[in-house]
């Protein structure tokens, strides 16, 4: 009940109390008033008629007897006039029966009003001749308390109604910031952080808002130091401080989680080795040589900021790396214009610097150890050639078409005879619960092995195939959801935004999850998040409405929260490689304040690439909310 219920019933109450307690009063020294008057009447008016038949002898003519009596009897104020001989024989007598009009019964039963009765002698001389008894009529006092009365009520009624109205447009200005206060803490809750400029001037309200600004500075205070601790942490942690690019730990963190799932992930990873790095630091002196390190840097990231997905890493002093999600002769491709810019705008004339390279596929379910052999074989064969040569290693063979054409055919011959599949890969929490099942695609080659999203949909795309392979995604979750007891999350493309036709169709599976009770978990790439905040919080909006879940996959640590802030998302998944070295630190300060924000914005954290029972443990003594790894539970398919 609201407090303006609350006080106005107090107030009606009261009003009510006191309006028995009035017109209690009121109707007493009215009735006390209106009997005198009454016995007051009755006596004078039988006064009166006694002395005029004294006076002109009525009592012995009938008639001007009769005449006298219905002068005084028509008025309709007296309900019987008698007059008798002393003997007590009625001379004369009028009487009406007592009926009371526009009085309610209940009103007469309640009030009760004696009838006056008036008596007087008639007089011959000093010798009586009779006597005169006059009964008033009660029906008028009736009336005159009925009417007083119901005035009363009214005035009454119209009074309260004026003290209510003035009661709720005080109460509604005097409690305004009360509101104000109640949106201030679900702001807090959603970790908007504002505060109340309009100071109220009742006393104990301003104490409250000063008590809720101060309360929210904290709050955001704390927030932000947290913020601060972690971005300060993890820059220490992933950063160069020569060049800018990501570290060596990142890199391994990234190809950790990248290959941790089997069938998932599909790309290609260039070593970059600078030849004469260190007879040139040592005959020019290390200012020189570290901005030719500075140029490299400034290289890769012109020619990376482009491509979704591209991570540049320095990997030791003269080593760099570069990988991205798309194949082999892509990266070679990228390789040569870095050779190109690098003679232009690096070596210049310095003959004893050049560039050399080796390129490797890189496959989900990979070994990493593997990997990086492989690239430092084939960029110490690049060096064996001679200047800015490239090596490469070849990566797992598919029986895959060859030409855009025969990939054409090959995508409408797998659709066209439903060789699409989903399979899903489940999420626990602490206690071994599942807490969703992350839905992936497949396709069958036809030969029975399935080959991974990573490896076609690049393909697709550049087909434009893919818009058709994510609406068969769409088509198949109904029947995946209802085969399921646990939630399925899907990783929401951005094509799905761009497409209005398959938006539509993705918000009616959203209605049908909703109407059907089926569970759904829609996540999106934190790299989606930054690049289009507005489409995605419309779509969080539109995913919350129909009472399904919201997570951010691939969480990338050098980001701002305040995206997060601003979408409240119910988890967030990381690395648990990259989870790992957070917490390798003995005082774990960027962990612990990476944490406080988790906590802080309510999102459960979930380890993804959890490969082996070691890190499991690891992770779980750290506090994490979910896993996700082959070792818990490999994908299997669903339908």
């Amino acid at each position: 009940m609201t407090l303006f219920k609350q006080i106005a019933i107090l107030v009606t109450m009261g009003f009510i109390l006191l309006l028995g307690l009035v017109c209690l009063d009121n109707l007493n020294q009215a009735t006390t008033l209106l009997r005198g008057q009454m016995k007051t009447t009755a006596q004078d008016t039988a006064t009166v008629l006694a002395i005029s038949i004294s006076t002109t002898k009525s009592n012995e003519d009938g008639a001007a007897l009769e005449t006298l009596f219905n002068a005084v009897f028509d008025s309709g104020y007296y309900s019987q006039i008698r007059m008798t001989s002393p003997d007590g024989v009625v001379i004369e007598e009028k009487q009406r029966s007592l009926s009371v009009k526009n009085v309610p019964d209940w009103f007469v039963d309640t009030v009760r009003l004696e009838t006056a009765v008036g008596r007087a002698d008639v007089m011959r001389g000093w010798m009586p001749v009779g006597s005169i008894e006059i009964s008033l009529h009660p029906g008028y006092a009736y009336a005159v308390l009925y009417q007083r009365m119901v005035s009363t009520l009214l005035w009454f009624f119209c009074v309260s109604l004026l003290v209510l109205a003035l009661l709720w447009f005080a109460l509604h200005r005097i409690l305004k910031p009360l509101h104000s206060i109640a949106l201030q803490a679900e702001g807090i809750q959603k970790n908007n952080f504002t505060l109340q400029t309009e100071m109220p001037r009742t006393k104990e309200l301003k104490e409250v808002v000063s008590a809720m600004n101060r309360l929210t500075r904290s709050v955001k205070s704390n927030f932000e130091d947290q913020q601060a601790i972690w971005s300060r942490y993890q820059s220490l942690l992933y950063y160069d401080d020569l060049t800018g690019l990501r570290n060596r730990r990142f890199l391994l963190s990234e190809l950790h989680r990248l290959v941790s799932d089997k069938t998932s992930y599909q790309g290609a990873m260039a070593l970059i080795k600078i030849q004469g790095y260190s007879e040139f630091c040592q005959r020019d002196g290390f200012e020189c040589a570290e901005e030719i390190l500075r140029k490299t840097a400034r290289i890769l990231d012109q020619f990376g900021s482009d491509e979704a997905g591209q991570v540049s890493a320095r990997l030791s002093e003269d080593e760099f790396a570069v990988l991205i999600n798309r194949d082999r002769s892509s990266v070679e491709s990228l390789v040569q214009t870095l050779f190109s810019e690098f003679k232009l705008n690096v070596a210049g004339g310095l003959a004893d610097v050049s560039l050399s390279a080796g390129v490797a596929e890189v496959t989900g379910g990979g070994a990493i150890t593997s990997l990086l052999a492989s690239l430092d074989l084939s960029v110490n064969q690049a060096l064996a050639s001679g200047p800015y040569q490239l090596g490469s290693v070849a990566g797992e063979n598919y029986d895959l078409p060859e030409g855009k054409e025969a990939w054409r055919v090959w995508f409408h011959d797998a659709l066209d005879n439903h060789r699409f599949y989903l399979v899903g890969q489940c999420v626990f929490d602490r206690t071994n619960l599942t807490l969703h099942r992350e839905v992936f695609v497949r396709v069958d080659d036809g030969a029975g092995k399935a080959i991974p999203a990573g490896i076609f949909m690049p393909m697709a795309k550049s087909l434009g195939c893919d818009a058709e392979i994510y609406r068969a995604i769409l088509q198949m979750l109904p029947a995946a959801l209802a085969s399921c007891r646990e939630p399925l999350a899907l990783n929401f493309p951005g094509l799905y935004l761009e497409n209005e036709l398959m938006y539509r169709e993705f918000l009616d599976l959203l209605e049908s999850c909703n109407k059907y009770r089926l569970r759904l978990v829609i996540e999106v790439e934190h790299s989606q998040l930054i690049a289009h905040p507005e489409s995605v919080k419309e779509l969080v909006d539109k995913v919350r409405a129909q009472g399904q879940g919201f997570g951010i996959d691939h969480l990338d640590l050098s980001g701002s929260v305040d995206l997060l802030r601003t979408i409240n998302p119910d988890y967030v998944k990381i690395g648990a490689k990259v989870l790992e070295d957070y917490g390798a630190n003995p005082e774990k300060e960027g962990y612990s304040a990476f944490r406080g924000i988790t906590h802080t914005l309510d999102m459960r954290l979930i380890a993804v690439g959890v490969d082996d029972v070691k890190l499991y443990n690891e992770l779980k003594s750290m506090g994490v909310d979910g896993f996700q790894g082959n070792i818990l539970a490999p994908p299997e398919k669903i339908l």
